[in-house]
């Protein structure tokens, strides 16, 4: 005898939806790789401490548009984007200028560990948002989810009026603050790029200053790990859904706490580490959505 809960018509529409978005591994491939790519250029912008965040912006702006101008005049695009895209294009702009804004001074305030931690939960925002403005399906599993996230980047960035806090003991409530927002900038861009076709920002900030060699060899880094970063987030974002790539960019933050403990020798907290394990393990279920809805049918 078939149980009766196999075909109730809750699980069915569950399962249809879900069975039409599937997973593209090879978005997700390319989601993951960005973010180790972006993990990278993020502990280069935290190593070089004699530049301001600034200037390394400044930097990776301008070799950002000769790259892309070489891309778009080889492919005979138009520069501005299609004609239906092109405001919201230039507005994807500026809120993608304004998120690496704030991940630069982040990621220098704070542990690159925790500010990782913080910035990659941005999926919470990112599957609200892709559930309004582009329909993808938001489940209980889905919600659960964004509830574990929440609470893992409470534990990282342990709020004094929540936790109690010695008195001497440093908080930096600007770097927690940006890490914060751009928590949210990078939310609305994901669902912005997502929702139209990708063309890549840049941030026209001219600002030089003299180095030394060392000091421009891992400005390049951060330069290169940052252009591949953005376009392999571009790609995958034309192949996956934005909840799934954001999702899967998250797990970059084992990488980066690896990174904070051995090369900046700052040990993470309980708080921390617990709450990075919870976004962990959000993540790894996002990652296999379908499988649980396929094995659990009575979750909504």
């Amino acid at each position: 005898m078939i149980p009766a809960y196999c075909y109730t018509e809750q699980f069915s529409n569950n399962m249809e939806n879900y069975e039409n978005e599937g997973t593209h591994w090879f978005g997700i491939f390319f989601a993951f790789v960005s973010g180790i790519f972006f993990t990278i250029s993020s502990a280069f912008v935290k190593g070089i401490k004699s530049v301001d965040p600034m200037i390394l912006l400044s930097l990776r702006a301008i070799v950002q548009i000769i790259v892309m101008l070489i891309v778009v005049c080889k492919e005979s695009k138009n520069i501005l984007g299609p004609r239906d895209y092109r405001l919201l294009n230039q507005f994807q702009g500026i809120v993608g200028g304004m998120t690496l804004t704030l991940m630069f001074y982040s990621f220098r305030k704070l542990p690159l560990g925790d500010a990782t931690t913080i910035i990659f939960s941005s999926p919470v925002i990112v599957i609200i948002l892709s559930f309004v403005f582009l329909k993808e399906p938001c489940g209980v599993l889905r919600i659960t989810v964004m509830c574990a996230l929440v609470a893992g980047v409470v534990l990282v960035a342990r709020p004094p009026f929540l936790f109690e806090m010695h008195r001497d003991q440093p908080y930096d409530i600007v770097g927690y603050v940006c890490a914060l927002l751009a928590t949210w900038f990078n939310a609305i861009n994901i669902v912005m790029m997502r929702k139209c076709s990708p063309i890549h920002y840049s941030i026209l900030v001219l600002s030089l200053s003299f180095c030394d060699w060392f000091t421009w060899e891992m400005i390049m880094m951060v330069v290169v790990t940052g252009l591949v970063g953005q376009v392999l987030v571009a790609k995958a974002l034309k192949i996956e859904g934005a909840g799934k790539v954001s999702m899967t960019r998250s797990l970059d933050l084992v990488l980066a706490y690896i990174i904070q403990i051995y090369f900046f020798e700052d040990i993470p907290s309980n708080t921390s580490i617990l709450g990075a394990v919870l976004i962990f393990i959000s993540v790894i279920c996002m990652a296999f959505e379908r499988e649980v809805y396929g094995i659990c049918d009575f979750i909504p």
